[in-house]
């Protein structure tokens, strides 16, 4: 195993924790799509639905 194959697993693991971290600190999400955002929006920047709440903890 090389170098750059332990180093780009590496880099893969971060950012799949990175990205676990982001999610879990978002405090708005979309029920149409489950698109999930800190900043409330009057439409899901992803889908466009009118169904944005804030999220609760047990989600």
């Amino acid at each position: 195993m090389g170098i750059f194959n332990r180093l780009g697993r590496e880099v893969e693991e971060f950012k799949q924790s990175a990205k676990q971290a982001a999610e879990e600190g978002r405090d708005y999400r979309c029920e149409a799509c489950d698109a999930r955002f800190s900043t409330d929006y009057e439409e899901c920047p992803d889908c466009g639905a009118e169904a944005v709440v804030a999220a609760t903890d047990d989600e």
